[in-house]
């Protein structure tokens, strides 16, 4: 190992990361175990505490990730090489929380997006669970690709976006790469920003 890598690793290992409280729902599966390891890692490597709205992640082998009443995560892309589809699930679920921790400027948001979009899709695959879901997730899915971005290069967060155009929520990724500035634009106005995050909720 050469001088420069080792001071690399040094400085990746040393960096502070927000404390977090993990679990499994089945502490003996490799998976989980798997997955728990490689969102470690991740989280290791990237500063991600500006998007991390909860510090309580589950990992359950059988659910589908959601975000409340605690984060949970699948154990679907636990490998190596799937890395990137990870992160993009971990921040779309933390982005859950800044939604619902923001909701007078989420609803307002929602409001100008049903003007704008006047029909959406409901239901497996193109669209949420309802309309409200849906018109919610144009705004978290734009938020999850917009966070990604901050770790990941350009073709890296296209190739994630290709692959969920064509696995869930279909129709709101078409619709978010399609009129990507009109969704800014409409957060920015609502004032669904960041703003000075200075901690994460730990309620639940």
């Amino acid at each position: 190992m050469n001088f420069s890598l080792k001071i690399l690793l040094v400085f990746i290992f040393a960096m502070p990361v927000l404390a977090m409280d993990f679990s499994l729902q089945h502490p003996e599966d490799l998976k989980e175990q798997y997955t728990l390891e490689l969102l470690k890692a991740l989280r290791a490597v990237h500063d991600l505490e500006k998007w991390e709205f909860t510090d309580k992640v589950h990992i359950d082998k059988t659910a589908i990730p959601h975000s409340h009443p605690i984060l949970t995560l699948h154990a679907r892309h636990g490998r190596k090489n799937q890395k990137d589809m990870l992160l993009s699930t971990y921040l779309h679920e933390q982005i859950h929380w800044l939604t619902d921790e923001n909701i007078e400027s989420t609803n307002l948001a929602i409001g100008k997006l049903k003007i704008a979009f006047s029909k959406v899709a409901v239901g497996f695959p193109e669209g949420a669970r309802d309309e409200d879901s849906t018109y919610l997730h144009l705004i978290v899915c734009y938020l999850e690709l917009k966070a990604l971005g901050d770790y990941l290069s350009e073709s890296r967060v296209k190739t994630v976006l290709e692959f969920w155009k064509k696995d869930h929520y279909t129709w709101i990724y078409h619709q978010v790469e399609l009129h990507q500035d009109l969704i800014a634009k409409i957060i920015t106005e609502s004032g669904l920003t960041l703003g000075d995050k200075t901690h994460v909720s730990s309620k639940n």
